[in-house]
């Protein structure tokens, strides 16, 4: 009969089957999205389509074949939570980026015996290596100062510490600063160590309990990171900065940065550059 000459289909076994690529299946989304701003502030609802593709690719190198799955796992898993959060976190900066604020709370730095400053968030570390270098640019003989850079992005962190650093980074540097505080090789420009004892950094989430046992503060710079909450992350955050600020202490917010009407901080303006005093 003819259905015995014809070609018989290969088998499929179980293992096979175990190793085809599975479809991913796209629910959960929105339950991921929430965990991001409940966990870290940010709000990514607005650049749904963009963060889902980037989510996606994380989850299959991951071999997470659903946003639902994802979420389930970041309940548990803290090594997962943290790689997330590296993800969605934006760490690209400069050295002596918006140099005008930096002169100005300089300024005030000067004046204050023994200064301590926040950077938070400090991304990979440009802005506390900015500020530790003017300060001992103008600094008298006796001044002392230290500046902690914390930031919730371990991989930003990480590379703060080693103080490595490219050409782009440093390109708004002239020759003599670049001499004098780093070392070139082929591929960086690394910090010299010497330069940099009074700055430290580290990993910290500034809605969990660790970030109130960081000690006071004179100034605290936090550019560029409210833009990425609503208002209710907002308030939340500078609440928290007033707890650390000491009385009459400055806050430095990027130019995009926007602060609900609250009681802890009255806006000023000087150079026509503005910033935030606590108030008492």
């Amino acid at each position: 009969m003819w259905f015995w000459n014809r070609k018989k289909e290969p088998e499929i076994s179980l293992t096979q089957e175990k190793n085809l690529p599975q479809e991913f299946n796209p629910f959960g989304l929105q339950d991921v999205l929430y965990y991001i701003k409940r966990e870290i502030g940010i709000d990514l609802f607005s650049k749904n389509s963009v963060i889902e593709t980037k989510l996606r690719l994380f989850c299959e190198r991951k071999e997470i074949y659903s946003f639902r799955k994802l979420f389930e796992t970041l309940q548990h898993d803290t090594k997962l939570r943290q790689e997330l959060i590296d993800l969605v976190t934006v760490n690209e900066t400069y050295f002596y980026r918006e140099e005008s604020q930096l002169n100005l709370a300089v300024e005030f730095a000067l004046e204050i015996p023994s200064v301590r400053i926040l950077c938070a968030p400090c991304a990979t570390g440009e802005e506390v290596y900015s500020l530790s270098m003017m300060l001992q640019e103008k600094r008298r003989e006796a001044y002392s100062f230290h500046i902690t850079g914390i930031d919730i992005n371990s991989e930003a962190i990480e590379k703060a510490q080693r103080g490595l650093f490219s050409e782009r980074s440093l390109h708004k540097l002239d020759e003599r600063l670049k001499e004098k505080y780093f070392l070139k090789d082929e591929r960086f420009y690394s910090a010299k160590k010497e330069y940099f004892t009074s700055i430290s950094f580290r990993k910290v989430n500034i809605f969990e309990g660790d970030f109130l046992s960081l000690g006071s503060f004179d100034i605290i710079f936090s550019r560029n990171m409210l833009i990425y909450f609503d208002d209710t992350f907002r308030l939340k955050t500078i609440e928290r900065f007033s707890s650390l600020l000491k009385p009459q202490g400055k806050l430095f917010l990027g130019h995009a940065d926007i602060i609900p009407e609250n009681h802890y901080f009255t806006k000023h303006t000087e150079h026509r550059l503005s910033y935030y005093v606590k108030n008492s």
